[in-house]
């Protein structure tokens, strides 16, 4: 038993790296692809966006699909979906394909985030399951960063290409070991919210693809009406996820301040992560003429600083977090002015 709870971890873990690791593996090779498909930096930056905006408009609904069918049937479909995503993608001959390659990868990534942990519940008792979570978010952490790294590597020494070529090997060994070992143990009545979902992402998509064509080709009537269009659409949207049985965001939980708060930090943590990263790799190949491998050793510094996630780390904040943890809860502060400063190197 024992066994298998940690081979039903290995596929989990599989699964959350590769959605993770995808996330950034695109970041340093984006001026090759460029130059290699014959795109304008506008349509490449799609590249990265699509993934990013699929996978957060389908995670909370794709999950409601795995309550109805089975979280087993639609994680073991995920890395199936994945796959295929990830060699059409390597094996894209224009930037559009690769781009709706991108949203087919993206579409598999959200299949198997948003079962991921509840196959975590489903299959460990609550005395293990703090370690259990701990470990998925560790791979997560951990594949952004390693994505990085992969993603200079394999562009300098093999080609741009193999680094979705990269996910079909390691995808089928993780799709094997999930359809061996994890079983459907529980569903539960849900309903997918999918007006809610088309908002949200006619919301993203609008804003985003406003925004792109005011960095390409500064700002006119067009991308002006597709912002507002965008910006406009929330009002919409958040009214909907009142009235819905099973919305996709549940509004009243910003009613406390604290998840508000945390969410809004995260929310700008992401954004200067991206973006200080993305002006970087540009700066450093288009200005200062540096290799993928150069580029690597840039962009990987700045998380030097980080504290190391670790398995414990899940469990210490289920139990007794702020005993266990208390030595670390300085380190985000000193991250955010290290953050600052570096911004301003």
């Amino acid at each position: 038993m024992r066994d298998r709870k940690d081979l039903i971890l290995v596929s989990v873990l599989v699964g959350t790296l590769m959605s993770a690791i995808d996330t950034t593996i695109v970041i340093l090779a984006l001026p090759t692809i460029t130059v290699d498909l014959h795109a304008s930096l506008v349509s490449t930056i799609w590249v990265i966006l699509i993934y990013l905006l699929l996978l957060a408009a389908f995670t909370t609904q794709l999950g409601r699909l795995g309550d109805i069918f089975g979280r087993g049937r639609m994680f073991n479909s995920g890395f199936l979906v994945f796959i295929v995503g990830s060699a059409a993608s390597g094996a894209s001959p224009t930037i559009d394909i690769l781009i709706i390659s991108r949203g087919i990868q993206a579409f598999g990534a959200a299949l198997m985030q948003a079962n991921s942990s509840a196959i975590v519940a489903d299959n460990f008792p609550p005395s293990e399951r703090g370690r259990a979570f701990g470990i998925t978010t560790m791979g997560w952490n951990i594949g952004g960063t390693l994505g990085i790294v992969l993603g200079g590597i394999i562009t300098t020494f093999i080609g741009w290409r193999y680094i979705f070529y990269i996910n079909v090997p390691i995808g089928l060994i993780g799709f094997v070991l999930a359809v061996r070992y994890v079983k459907d143990n529980n569903r539960a009545p849900s309903k997918i919210d999918i007006p809610g979902m088309a908002l949200l992402l006619s919301i993203l998509s609008l804003i985003s693809y406003g925004a792109t064509d005011i960095a390409g080709h500064g700002v006119d009537s067009f991308n002006t009406v597709l912002v507002v269009a965008g910006l406009a659409l929330i009002a919409p949207f958040i009214y909907v996820e009142k009235i819905v049985k099973f919305p996709v965001i549940e509004i009243k939980a910003f009613r406390e301040p604290r998840l508000t708060f945390s969410l809004f930090a995260a929310l700008l943590q992401a954004l200067g992560y991206l973006s200080v990263i993305f002006i970087l790799i540009m700066y450093l190949q288009g200005i200062r003429g540096f290799h993928s491998a150069d580029r690597v050793a840039a962009t990987c510094a700045r998380l030097c600083g980080c504290k190391p996630p670790c398995p414990q780390d899940g469990e210490a904040f289920r139990s007794h977090w702020r005993r266990a943890c208390g030595r670390y809860r300085n380190i985000p502060h000193g991250g955010r002015s290290s953050y600052l400063l570096y911004t301003q190197g």
